[in-house]
């Protein structure tokens, strides 16, 4: 098996076999929006992305609690909570990537789409979310290379849980970051331009804010 992912990780198989499946997702997506119309789409999948969130983070706290607890009040402890919260922290970390990148809300230096109208930031923030989306499809495959080789070394990490299982979401992560980017550069004008404004409400400088305040009063 870790012979055969092997080969499928060579650059002239991964990438054509990554960019399939992130078409046929592509091409589900839109007949989904298209039966549930673009504004259900979006907010169920919102909905989802907030349960997912909410689910790590209270899981990750209530192990956290949970220890305190049992070092306070027994003078005793479970082994495996410490590294178990470790991992968790970075599954939220990509998971909070997905979501920003479904919003647009990641990190950005649009410097030259400031100096653009409308329809030329739209088609700059096509051309940038392509990008990204082919940067994080090269890092899908570094993160598989590791996973592959974690998975030949046969490392454990706690309760005997290979450390490949325990990482895999550096994969994944990278993978569905990649597909929601090539998912935004391909959304309709007017969606695409709604996410860009509410982007850049959300990026305005706190000085300017002020400023404004400060003339209106």
């Amino acid at each position: 098996m870790i012979d055969l992912l092997t080969e499928l990780m060579a650059p002239g198989r991964f990438y054509p076999l990554f960019f399939f499946l992130v078409a046929v997702w592509l091409g589900v997506r839109h007949r989904l929006r298209r039966r549930m119309g673009p504004a259900t789409w979006e907010a169920r999948t919102a909905r989802l992305e907030q349960i997912l969130l909410s689910l790590l983070l209270l899981g990750m706290l209530a192990l956290a609690v949970l220890q305190i607890l049992l070092r306070n009040f027994f003078s005793t402890g479970l082994i495996w909570i410490e590294p178990l919260a470790r991992h968790l922290v970075l599954w939220i970390g990509f998971a909070g990537a997905v979501v920003a990148a479904g919003q647009l809300r990641h990190i950005q230096m649009d410097v030259l789409s400031r100096l653009l109208p409308e329809r030329g930031r739209l088609w700059m923030l096509r051309l940038t979310t392509m990008i990204a989306g082919l940067v994080c499809a090269v890092l899908a495959r570094a993160a598989g290379l590791y996973l592959l080789d974690e998975a030949a070394f046969g490392s454990t990490g706690f309760l005997g849980i290979p450390t490949w299982v325990l990482t895999s979401v550096i994969f994944v992560g990278f993978a569905v970051i990649a597909a929601r980017f090539a998912s935004r550069a391909l959304d309709p004008d007017a969606q695409l331009a709604t996410l860009e404004r509410r982007t850049r409400g959300a990026q305005e400088p706190s000085s300017d804010r002020t400023t404004a305040d400060e003339r209106g009063a």
